[in-house]
């Protein structure tokens, strides 16, 4: 599931900034979504009162991240009571989303753009996580209202806490066709469209989201396609 939660950040980043169409919705009586198993996990799954897409994932068992990108879903991932989702094929559906990251891996240009700082300025234990790919992400540890600031300058494309998982999130768009990732914040310091300066406060560290202790997540993406961030410090 982590893995989901890591990839899904490509889906909400690259339909953000391209504003594509949500997840269709209808409301027929008698659709045949509701004649599926009681799990209501078919090749459509019609939204129950109180769903959220990560529950929905886990019940149907495929990939968050599969299920955004075949809905076209955008944050804040607002879900409507009867509307219909086409579920991924559960094992195929994880394959294709990994052999589809090996192979698009941004080049070296992406890693020779950028000119990052360090998001936090006290001395905090942190350590790179890589994922199904490879990919190293950074979690940054440290106490609840510590500062977070912008790794570059650019203008943020979403901030706020309409991913549960993910808590308070700002994302930022780079000027270099970058976009970085700051979850699980205490409080947000910036707001959507606003544009920040390198080593702007733009949050505090938090536990928001789907973490047991104060952490900072922090994730770099080239064109919409995630790199490895342990290469840009």
């Amino acid at each position: 599931m982590k893995q989901a939660l890591i990839g899904l950040l490509l889906i909400e980043v690259v339909w953000l900034i391209t504003g594509c169409a949500p997840a269709r919705y209808r409301g027929e009586a008698g659709s045949r979504a509701y004649f599926d198993d009681l799990s209501g996990c078919g090749s459509v799954y019609v939204v129950r009162s109180g769903d959220t897409l990560s529950e929905i994932a886990a019940r149907c068992d495929v990939d968050m991240m599969a299920l955004a990108d075949k809905n076209h879903l955008v944050p804040p991932y607002t879900l409507y009571v009867k509307q219909e989702l086409t579920i991924p094929s559960g094992s195929s559906s994880r394959s294709t989303v990994s052999h589809r990251s090996a192979k698009t891996q941004p080049s070296s240009s992406a890693y020779k753009k950028a000119n990052f700082s360090w998001p936090v300025k006290k001395k905090l234990k942190y350590e790179y996580v890589k994922d199904a790919s490879g990919l190293n992400s950074l979690r940054i540890y440290g106490g609840i209202g510590d500062g977070v600031y912008a790794v570059a300058a650019g203008k943020v494309v979403y901030a706020g806490n309409g991913i549960r998982q993910y808590g308070n999130m700002v994302v930022i768009k780079h000027d270099t066709e970058h976009l970085t990732v700051y979850a699980h914040n205490d409080s947000l310091q910036v707001k959507e469209g606003q544009r920040v300066k390198k080593g702007q406060l733009i949050a505090t560290l938090g536990q928001t989201g789907s973490v047991k202790k104060p952490e900072l997540y922090v994730e770099a993406r080239y064109r919409g396609r995630k790199i490895d961030i342990k290469k840009l410090f």
